[in-house]
């Protein structure tokens, strides 16, 4: 997928070049928000029918989401004990996307790609028995923990848990123009969905030698992962919508 991305990027160049478009001659700063958490972008035009942004966002727990009937089993009784599990936005990754305008309006398809951080939500559960801040639960020779009744955990892209490194390719439309031509300021919105993969749930854990990792819990180490993982099958293409203000510096 990296391979194609820089492929697409170096034809957009390359025909911007080609011809003979005035490339990166305005520039524009912007902020938004939405199901890709609170986002700062620079954007430049590549020529009078593309736009290339560029940008950081942060999740920051927005949106939170509670599942207050989360049953998982109690090791002091054998029986089951409901945890509440908040979720929120946890997303922290770099974007670099091109806007693409077919005709001299606002409406535009948006491609690119978003760069950082696997993790897309975080979150805690909480109310866990008293057996969880000792015993915990092992997880591939590691040992997961809660603090104080309190276990965070993390959603994050297949096999990359909290360290790894995530590119989420994007698809999406939109309408509104990164660079303002004709005034200052302008406005955006954009709809589209980026591509993850069903995601896992991680948490730390702490090996023999006393060294942290994050490690993937699954149906196998506590039963009501099972309730997550059916839910994260359908959360392979996140749902992306976004809106942006941008100012125009030159």
């Amino acid at each position: 997928m990296k391979k194609y991305l820089s492929l697409f990027v170096a034809a957009l160049l390359a025909f911007s070049v080609n011809a003979g478009a005035q490339v990166f001659n305005h520039l524009s700063v912007g902020v938004g928000l939405g199901t890709d958490g609170l986002s700062f972008e620079l954007a430049s035009p590549l020529g009078s029918h593309v736009d290339v942004r560029a940008g950081y966002g942060f999740g920051l727990g927005l949106i939170g989401y509670s599942i207050k009937d989360f049953s998982i089993p109690d090791p002091s009784t054998g029986g089951n004990v409901n945890a509440p599990l908040k979720l929120g936005f946890g997303m922290s990754d770099a974007r670099l996307l091109f806007n693409i305008y077919p005709g001299k309006g606002g409406f535009h398809f948006t491609v690119g790609a978003y760069l950082g951080s696997p993790r897309f939500l975080r979150g805690s559960i909480t109310g866990l028995p008293s057996a969880y801040n000792t015993a915990g639960i092992e997880v591939d020779d590691y040992l997961v923990k809660a603090n104080n009744g309190k276990l965070d955990v993390n959603l994050c892209a297949p096999g990359l848990g909290g360290a790894g490194f995530a590119v989420k390719p994007y698809v999406g439309i939109g309408y509104g123009r990164a660079v303002p031509t004709a005034k200052a300021v302008s406005f955006s919105v954009d709809l589209g969905a980026q591509y993850q993969g069903a995601p896992g749930v991680w948490a730390e854990g702490v090996g023999l030698t006393g060294r942290t990792q994050s490690v993937q819990i699954t149906k196998k180490e506590l039963e009501a992962i099972g309730k997550i993982e059916e839910y994260g099958k359908y959360m392979a293409f996140w749902p992306t919508l976004t809106f942006h203000l941008y100012v125009k510096l030159f």
